[in-house]
């Protein structure tokens, strides 16, 4: 069963969450609906692209919420081109309607996810799969660890947006934990550097000029994760 720990650490999550929710918010409230339409850092990708992507995933979640606390199968898409209609049609939008999209979705994700934290613990321990596709072992990611993996959403793709907030904003603790998370993925790896960089290179985002081969050589390609 889970205790009272696991309770604790989704609720330290969502107060992680929330901070991090607000700097997005502040990121995205200058911009002119030109700034909008520049690519982002994801290939192919403009920035109403990429902050489409963040809504629909709030919207996702709150699904996957759903699941964890009535026990019926609702996952976050009904396909993948469910999801990518889903990006299109909000990235469509005129900028401040997008951001009121972003905005909106996480405040709605942020209640079914207080909800949770204050359910039983057969919502919390119920697997869900986070995804477009059901894993191949059905689902397998306990509802506990949703705010988390919101978590890794906002702080990851703020940065693919491509402005004033870059890796070394994101914060310790996260880098660390998400390092961790990876590795435990994909396994360990022979290099070294600042750990954001190392943490931005293992997430395919490029390697920062601390990022070196443990042998002081050139970084390989990262692993897929």
């Amino acid at each position: 069963m889970t205790g009272p720990t696991s309770r604790d650490a989704l609720r330290a999550d969502l107060a992680a969450l929330e901070a991090a929710t607000g700097r997005l918010l502040d990121s995205l409230e200058p911009l002119g609906d030109a700034a909008w339409r520049e690519p982002s850092l994801l290939p192919g990708w403009t920035r109403a692209d990429t902050a489409g992507h963040i809504a629909r995933n709030a919207e996702a979640l709150v699904r996957l919420v759903g699941w964890a606390r009535t026990g019926v199968p609702s996952p976050m898409y009904a396909s993948v081109q469910d999801r990518a209609e889903g990006i299109e049609s909000a990235a469509a939008l005129p900028g401040p309607q997008l951001r009121t999209l972003v905005a909106a979705s996480a405040e709605a994700l942020d209640a079914a996810l207080a909800g949770l934290a204050d359910a039983d613990d057969e919502a919390l321990d119920r697997l869900v799969y986070f995804g477009a596709e059901e894993p191949v072992g059905g689902p397998d990611t306990p509802a506990r660890e949703l705010a988390w993996a919101r978590l890794r959403e906002v702080e990851i793709h703020h940065v693919d947006l491509g402005l004033d907030y870059g890796p070394h904003d994101w914060p310790p603790g996260f880098v660390d934990r998400a390092l961790a998370w990876i590795e435990a993925r994909t396994g360990g790896t022979d290099v070294v550097g600042a750990p954001a960089e190392v943490l931005a290179w293992r997430l395919g985002r490029g390697a920062g000029p601390t990022v070196r081969a443990a042998d002081g050589g050139d970084p390989p390609e990262p692993p897929p994760w």
